[in-house]
């Protein structure tokens, strides 16, 4: 049921009047992200378009040093002021030009016509022989000053001054305005025509099969299955046909899953039974390697710990002796160095193999850690205990391990004093160990009993 309901969402399934919903949101976007391109192609026209206007403006602007220098250079030596005014003035009615203005050699302005900015920003109009400001319109000025230099008959230059044309580029602005009108016409009579071709083909070939589809779908529960299959009404084929052949199909699986499930159920029923004795047999097992040494599967130091304080608290309620013997096999350094870690692996394994096959029955055998081993040897005194590491260092020296041969190994063995903690006890045998080492390895050492300070440890 849950997997119908999740289906009839993807569908769709609303209230009657949001059937063109995923429709309307389809146009909307399509739309949009049209309108989006439309409005940044157009952008990019009319700056192309201005580009171009501007850059023709300030061509127009360099080409009239060529034409009114000679005029300008001519009335200024002669001092013609009337000619220079008539030039100015035509110069006027030129459409890139919005001003002019004659300098003589010392910077002093001589004539002026139009509107510009002077050098102070504020803009300045001159006609008809008066002077006044005004405001600047909308555009960018900017100007070309070209010098004025005489050329006498012998070639000598004389500088008497330049001249300064003044433009806007609002005059490219103006230009571009025709074709911003043309594009902004074009692109709304196409935005119209494609909204209408959106809704038709949109609302036949998306709205009204997704609306078949909703409407089948709220048809179908757990009791209909076996209603006739979902047909798209519409032209063509395309992925709402295939949608409808995957709902069919999904509706013969549901059905086919249903009647599997009682099936399944009456399975599952049966191997409860089975899956609780493999639990309790798997729980077992699991207790059992938590108390056994991977590697060489004999306890391991959680198990011994546990062993020693338990062996320790029935010696003492009872008064039996407790001996403990730590051994490990002398310079396995150099095995590890000389073999590497795999063959040192194998000299424990078989080195474990080896104490399990000597220890008596009654003794407990375990890996305390790395290549040291820990005997427990309950109810044996300190010579028995002695006694047994002796036996065990002969096997061992006598006895050809893997890849490595005969190899020695040294015990330390010390007996639990009444009132003596188990720390103390290990701490003893370990000593006694440190000793066999120091005193040349391959011997067992048997350690005296404990200093007054640890009795009074473990008494505590």
């Amino acid at each position: 049921m849950t997997l119908l309901r999740f289906i009839r969402g993807i569908a769709g399934e609303g209230p009657p009047g949001r059937d063109r919903a995923l429709a309307g949101r389809l146009m909307r976007v399509m739309f949009g992200c049209y309108i989006v391109v439309a409005v940044g192609l157009t952008a990019l026209q009319m700056f192309v378009a201005y580009r171009a206007a501007s850059q023709r403006l300030q061509d127009d602007v360099a080409a009239l040093q060529r034409t009114f220098s000679p005029g300008i250079e001519d009335a200024m030596w002669r001092y013609n002021a009337e000619v220079l005014r008539g030039i100015l003035t035509g110069m006027q009615e030129i459409p890139a030009v919005v001003g002019v203005e004659v300098r003589d050699e010392a910077g002093r302005r001589i004539q002026a016509t139009g509107s510009f900015t002077d050098e102070s920003g504020k803009v300045r109009h001159f006609g008809s022989g008066d002077e006044r400001h005004a405001t600047r319109s909308f555009g960018t000025p900017f100007s070309r000053t070209f010098p004025v230099v005489h050329t006498d008959e012998n070639g000598r230059l004389y500088p008497i001054g330049s001249w300064t044309v003044h433009s806007d580029d609002s005059i490219a602005i103006a230009q571009v305005k025709n074709t911003l009108y043309v594009i902004v016409i074009n692109s709304a009579i196409k935005s119209l025509m494609l909204w209408f071709i959106f809704y038709l083909v949109i609302r036949s070939m998306v709205g009204r099969p997704l609306g078949q589809i909703r409407d089948y779908l709220a048809r179908i529960d757990a009791d209909t299955l076996a209603a006739p299959p979902l047909t798209i009404e519409a032209g063509g084929r395309n992925e709402l046909h295939a949608l409808a052949g995957a709902l069919n199909t999904m509706r013969d699986r549901l059905r086919r899953s249903f009647e599997e499930n009682a099936a399944l159920m009456r399975d599952l029923r049966e191997m409860n039974a089975t899956l609780q004795d493999r639990i309790a047999e798997r729980t077992r097992d699991l207790e059992a390697l938590a108390h056994t040494d991977l590697l060489t599967g004999l306890f391991n130091r959680r198990k011994l710990d546990e062993a020693l304080a338990e062996a320790a608290e029935a010696a003492g309620s009872s008064g039996a002796p407790l001996s403990l013997i730590l051994g490990d096999v002398d310079n396995f350094k150099s095995v590890n160095d000389r073999h590497g870690h795999k063959v040192g692996d194998q000299v424990l394994v078989a080195f474990a193999a080896l104490l399990r096959d000597a220890v008596r029955p009654a003794d407990l055998l375990g890996r305390w850690g790395g290549e040291e081993f820990m005997l427990l040897c309950p109810g044996s005194d300190l010579v028995a205990a002695t006694a047994v590491a002796e036996r065990l260092r002969q096997r061992v020296e006598t006895t050809s391990l893997p890849e490595v041969g005969p190899r020695t190994c040294s015990f330390g063995v010390a007996t639990l004093d009444p009132g003596e903690s188990t720390d103390s006890l290990v701490a003893r045998a370990d000593a006694a160990l440190y000793r066999c080492k120091r005193n040349g390895r391959n011997r067992v050492e048997a350690s005296p009993g404990p200093r007054p300070e640890a009795m009074e440890r473990g008494a505590a």
